[in-house]
């Protein structure tokens, strides 16, 4: 299949060229890109726009910022080539490369992964004065899966799925479920981000909120089948006065199309690592997460720029993550 994708766009600027005793001056060519993030009322946007501000202040690479609806919107205009970056996470990153799953319509076997940023956590929370004490408890209660669209939504409803869990999901963006959890329309609604999530932090303190917690066998049954989410746990207190909730996890990142040029993506890759310090000071989840993180997480192949920097730290890089261009 054709893969709808194009090329970086270029921006350079005329020569500045001085007279005489000036001399003759040249303006460094720059190349304008943008990422496609996620709603403006997450961590996840902060932590993409701190990426893409080390990025562009280490480079001649200027990254735009552009909110979305999520992942799924973000692959979908990847493919279409609307977005010269995507942010991403594993699963959609695996279904729209190999054209399975919500992509098997639109699938696009040039979608390449970057770097990950950090692992995600999913939150599933029902108000306090709902009497909800299990996923069980959800069973016909109107609630929100997550942001439309997103990789929260399609991952609550392959987990629930499995543990036969059916609420009566109410389908909208986050900022419109925080307010009908607050008003109580909603029983409870979800996300997949990094805690604290402001959405909830905020819905929590005028509507207190308890994050649902999964059983050690509800954890085995769905890593068992969705091997691509892993155990996590949201400490106590992370939202005042919650307790501690079992949940999972899944790695979040950065992606593109193979048609966007190897030095490009090389630059951009050497750049948000070498300057890694500077995202993690900033945006706490990214603090540990190495470029060997990258290489044991990746589901698609890597851009081959990014092979490049990776090769060149050393890294063992798997057969199955090296992209086609550069076997």
């Amino acid at each position: 299949m054709t893969s709808l994708s194009r090329k970086a766009r270029l921006l350079i600027p005329a020569s500045l060229i001085a007279i005489g005793s000036l001399g003759t001056v040249t303006a460094q060519a720059s190349t304008s890109l943008n990422i496609g993030a996620v709603p403006t009322g997450t961590g996840w946007f902060f932590g993409i726009s701190e990426g893409a501000r080390v990025i562009s202040a280490n480079t001649d690479i200027d990254i735009t910022v552009r909110e979305t609806g999520g992942t799924r919107e973000n692959a979908i205009r990847l493919g279409r080539g609307e977005l010269d970056l995507a942010f991403t996470e594993a699963l959609v990153g695996y279904e729209m490369f190999n054209g399975i799953g919500r992509f098997e319509e639109t699938p696009n076997p040039d979608a390449r992964l970057i770097y990950w940023i950090a692992p995600s956590t999913m939150h599933w929370a029902v108000r306090q004065d709902s009497g909800i004490e299990t996923f069980e408890d959800l069973n016909g209660k109107r609630f929100n899966p997550s942001s439309i669209g997103g990789g929260g939504e399609y991952i609550t409803e392959l987990v629930f799925g499995i543990l036969g869990i059916e609420p009566d999901f109410q389908r909208m963006r986050i900022n419109d479920a925080a307010e009908g959890v607050t008003d109580g329309r909603l029983i409870g609604f979800s996300y997949n981000g990094v805690p604290p999530i402001p959405a909830f932090t905020e819905v929590h303190s005028s509507r207190p909120l308890q994050l649902l917690s999964l059983s050690d066998e509800q954890v085995e049954q769905v890593t068992a089948e969705l091997p691509f989410l892993t155990p996590t746990v949201v400490p106590a207190d992370t939202y005042t006065g919650m307790k501690e909730a079992q949940s999972l996890g899944i790695y979040m990142g950065v992606a593109a199309n193979a048609s966007l040029a190897d030095d490009t993506v090389y630059d951009i890759t050497k750049a948000y690592w070498e300057n890694h310090e500077q995202v993690a000071n900033s945006f706490k989840p990214a603090d540990g997460v190495t470029p060997q993180h990258v290489i044991d997480n990746a589901t698609f192949p890597l851009h081959a720029g990014a092979l490049r920097y990776y090769q060149e730290l050393g890294l063992e890089i798997p057969e199955e993550i090296i992209p086609p261009e550069a076997q």
